[in-house]
């Protein structure tokens, strides 16, 4: 049905206007004229316009539409009053502030979402970091066992100068093969003890009054190999005496510089430590190695290692080559006789444990591991549980261990921190290791310190997102602190909220402008399609 509105005047008052607004029709069939109503009921237009509709005829809103009907289109179709815009007004500024109670949902939403990727970043960090350890530390317990294993394949006794002297072939080439920048050493020692240890590995009141000056053994005996950086030739350091001795003294000679190789020690004269005419081979004298040399002594006996089993030690210095750096070891026991890895082999054998086969892992590495990973402005550390001592931290040009000098003697020594010193350099180190050990649960021990993750105000570094965890595999128990600033997350949501909020109430406030327009549009097409005089 099409409708065509014709306007013949343009006089300002409908009523008494002569001429006539018409509306055609396309419907053929006529019907009955409706009575207007004398009260002004829209009835009466309505069913007169109605009947026009389904005709032909002219359909003189004069004649069927009221007074106050009339009166009514012309008000609305009058400009905006006042009250109208006020009312606009009102609905306008419910739709805004509609728009900013979205906006801070939102917000919040996406603060959330932000502190729970946050977490989820730093538990990936935290895998990360076991991953990259495990890489390094599963190799060492392989070379380990595969080299206990080959000795007792190869029936090479590895109590004796000779069975030890068998294997630095397989383990000089491990130790030039692998590990890169943070390879160190391997050793064995066996029929060697100190009796200021107890069978559990624990300090007993004869420490530093036993058997200071010899190894309680005539049969002891060591042989170590020491990989030092090109194009320094590595060490080979064992004992004089090749049937062993309780004092036996250690030696000390280069690789050869061209070949690479070990030399041959028994081109010296038995009991003869230096010849110049023969080589370059120095006396370094008695080493205490139970006593001193890191931990191995006291780690088979606190584990109470069984053959075969491979663990590391405890995080100690290492300063006999450079670098200088913190270092653990990793250590298989040696029993007498030797059954390799399979303990079926030996049903009902009675077996000593004798000693122990390490393997050395520097941990300068650790470092700079640490300051590449994505922290987001973050800082990372890890603190040996049982002694409390620093390890590493994401700053690389820190170095984890004191230097110290004798004022007297001038001679540098060297030794880890304490994580909890007072005076412990690095302020990130000391805010965290406070709020861990006295302010998060309470006053504790490194020993009670438990995973977990909270939101915390270090001092004036602001609220930090903190993750403790746990680093406990191959035998070593490290904890881990990864912090993360709150304002390093929400950087980018902070920089942005404002001009979202802008955004949003821009675009309620078009919308409702847009559908008040269309409204008011779509009124008065109505209105003039209804055919108002005047209009």
């Amino acid at each position: 049905m099409s409708v065509q509105v014709e306007e013949a005047a343009t006089n300002t008052n409908p009523i008494v206007s002569d001429d006539i607004i018409k509306v055609e029709v396309n419907e053929l069939d006529s019907s009955p004229s409706v009575e207007k109503d004398a009260t002004g009921s829209s009835p009466g237009i309505m069913g007169s316009a109605m009947a026009a509709v389904t005709s032909e005829k002219v359909f003189d809103v004069q004649e069927h539409a009221s007074g106050a009907m009339i009166k009514a289109y012309t008000y609305w179709h009058k400009p905006w009053r006042a009250w109208y815009l006020v009312a606009q007004a009102i609905g306008l500024m419910a739709a805004l502030l509609g728009s900013v109670g979205t906006w801070q949902l939102t917000l919040l939403t996406g603060i959330d979402s932000l502190g729970i990727l946050t977490g989820q970043l730093m538990d990936n960090i935290g895998l990360q970091v076991e991953e990259s350890m495990y890489g390094k530390m599963l190799p060492l317990t392989i070379f380990l066992r595969q080299g206990y294993e080959t000795a007792y394949l190869a029936q090479y006794d590895l109590t004796t100068q000779e069975g030890q002297m068998a294997m630095v072939a397989q383990n000089t080439a491990f130790l030039e093969t692998y590990l890169g920048s943070t390879r160190c050493c391997t050793g064995m020692f066996t029929n060697m003890w100190y009796h200021g240890v107890d069978d559990r590995g624990r300090e007993n009141d004869m420490m530093n009054k036993a058997n200071e000056d010899d190894y309680a053994d005539d049969k002891a005996q060591f042989n170590i190999l020491v990989a030092n950086p090109p194009p320094d030739p590595n060490w080979h350091i064992y004992g004089l005496y090749k049937d062993g001795n309780s004092k036996n003294p250690t030696v000390m000679e280069t690789f050869d510089p061209v070949t690479g190789r070990p030399k041959d020690p028994y081109r010296y004269p038995a009991g003869v430590a230096v010849n110049q005419s023969i080589g370059n081979r120095v006396n370094w004298g008695f080493n205490h190695w139970p006593k001193n040399d890191g931990f191995w002594y006291k780690t088979v006996r606190e584990k109470d290692l069984a053959e075969g089993d491979v663990t590391f030690s405890r995080v100690f210095m290492w300063d006999i080559n450079k670098p200088v750096t913190l270092k653990t070891h990793g250590i298989i026991p040696i029993f007498y006789p030797q059954c390799g890895v399979d303990k079926s082999r030996c049903p009902g054998m009675q077996q000593k444990r004798v000693g122990a086969w390490v393997v050395g892992f520097k941990l300068h590495f650790l470092s700079q591991y640490l300051s590449s990973l994505q922290l987001k402005g973050g800082f990372i550390f890890y603190v040996e549980r049982e002694t409390g001592n620093f390890i590493a931290s994401s700053d690389a040009k820190f170095d984890s261990f004191r230097t110290i000098v004798d004022e007297t003697t001038k001679k540098v020594s060297y030794a880890p921190y304490e994580a909890n010193a007072t005076d412990f350099p690095l302020k990130e180190v000391k805010a965290r290791v406070h709020w861990l050990l006295n302010e998060r649960e309470g006053k504790m021990t490194w020993a009670d310190v438990k995973a977990g993750a909270a939101e915390v105000e270090i001092g004036d570094e602001g609220v930090q997102f903190i993750k403790v965890t746990s680093l406990t595999q191959f035998g070593v128990d490290w904890i881990g602190v990864i912090s993360i600033p709150w304002e390093s997350v929400m950087k980018e949501l902070n920089d942005t909220k404002f001009r979202t909020l802008l955004l949003g109430m821009l675009i309620v406030g078009g919308i409702k402008a847009f559908l008040e327009t269309f409204r008011a549009y779509v009124q008065t097409k109505m209105i003039k399609r209804a055919v108002i005089p005047g209009m």
